[in-house]
């Protein structure tokens, strides 16, 4: 851990940078608070909350859809300094979606991770790595990719119910 440390110091030197903007630029699942902040700061509605066991969850409208953001790899007795994150939307179809649409979606869309629920309802996944942090331009764009693909996702996942197929 100490060498990442000495590793960003270095890093923000070379880029002219002190320590604290260094820092301040880099968004972790360490602080989810802070991710909160930044997702505040770029227009996002959220809550912050806790999940069913206890991690850090944050509650979040991405354009017409509710998501959750999951926290994990944090430590398992005091819930924090986690590691990454995953966003997650689900969609409530009349049916359960056919395994094979999944199967598809899945292969086309490269971001994309698909499961189903109990009731056959797709949830769409994306999970990040955040380790020491990545640059906040950087994550908010893959919030931003996540929050787009939804409707695209959407419009496949209803066409068979909207007749559409």
């Amino acid at each position: 851990m100490r060498g990442i440390a000495v590793f960003g110091l270095v890093a923000a030197a070379l880029l002219g940078l002190t320590p604290v903007e260094a820092a301040d630029d880099l968004v972790t699942a360490y602080e989810p608070a802070g991710m909160a902040r930044v997702l505040q700061d770029a227009g996002y509605t959220l809550t912050l909350g806790d999940d069913d066991y206890g991690d850090p969850s944050i509650t979040i409208k991405l354009g017409d859809y509710d998501a959750t953001i999951y926290f994990y790899g944090c430590d398992e007795e005091t819930h924090d300094r986690c590691d990454s994150i995953q966003l997650r939307a689900g969609m409530d179809r009349q049916n359960p979606m056919p395994l094979t649409l999944v199967n598809t979606l899945t292969q086309k869309y490269r971001f994309a991770a698909l499961n189903l629920d109990d009731e056959g309802d797709p949830w769409i996944n994306f999970d990040i790595v955040l380790g020491s942090g990545i640059p906040k331009d950087v994550f908010l764009l893959a919030v931003k990719n996540y929050s787009d693909g939804l409707p695209v996702l959407a419009d496949a996942v209803f066409a068979e119910e909207r007749g559409k197929n």
